[in-house]
């Protein structure tokens, strides 16, 4: 369902029919709306499984640790069409955005980037096993990033301080960084996420 959503939202964003189907269109989606909303989740809403955080999560796997994480969440449907996996202490990952996600023309929105190495960086602290709250995120946009291009991503632990924790990271599209981000993380406060 959470597939046929994206899709769905790009056909939104991109189409051209007329004013006839765009009504019809307009009715299905407020019955589809009808039914969900019949039954909800209810509850602490989060991007995935929260478990050990200073364990990590034994599959070492992001997509199936936040299925509705916003940037890599299959369960999310306003995620966009992304896969992050784990190599040793490093996670890569890969992803083509649509029009959904432009910016300026043909490319990828500059506040897109940032929310996607916020979690790309993130998920390499949970993959070692380190879950941690943003502190500071800097993004350097070296060129464009083009839409409907594979984007190529990876990020890497790059020390840490205390309970600071420090990553790194690049996007790359065509063999050329298009952006690059360094965080500052800090370790989660188990008394924190016990209280929520």
């Amino acid at each position: 369902m959470a597939g046929a959503a994206r899709r769905l939202l790009n056909a939104v964003r991109v189409s051209a029919v007329g004013d006839e189907a765009v009504s019809d269109a307009t009715d299905l989606l407020e019955q589809a709306t009808k039914l969900l909303e019949a039954e909800q989740m209810q509850g602490l809403h989060r991007q995935g499984v929260m478990g050990d955080l200073e364990a990590g999560f034994e599959s070492r796997d992001p997509m199936q640790f936040f299925p509705y994480s916003p940037i890599i969440g299959r369960l999310n449907p306003a995620s966009p069409p992304a896969e992050f996996w784990a190599e040793g202490e490093e996670v890569h990952g890969s992803m083509n955005l649509s029009a959904v996600y432009a910016g300026p023309p043909g490319m990828v929105h500059g506040g897109i980037i940032a929310m996607i190495f916020d979690e790309l960086l993130g998920v390499v602290n949970v993959v070692n096993g380190q879950g941690g709250y943003t502190g500071t995120l800097k993004v350097v946009y070296r060129r464009p990033t083009p839409l409907l291009r594979e984007i190529k991503l990876r990020a890497w632990p790059s020390g840490s301080e205390g309970r600071k924790l420090y990553v790194s990271g690049e996007m790359v599209c065509d063999g050329t960084v298009t952006a690059s981000a360094e965080g500052i993380f800090i370790r989660a406060n188990r008394q924190l996420i016990d209280d929520l």
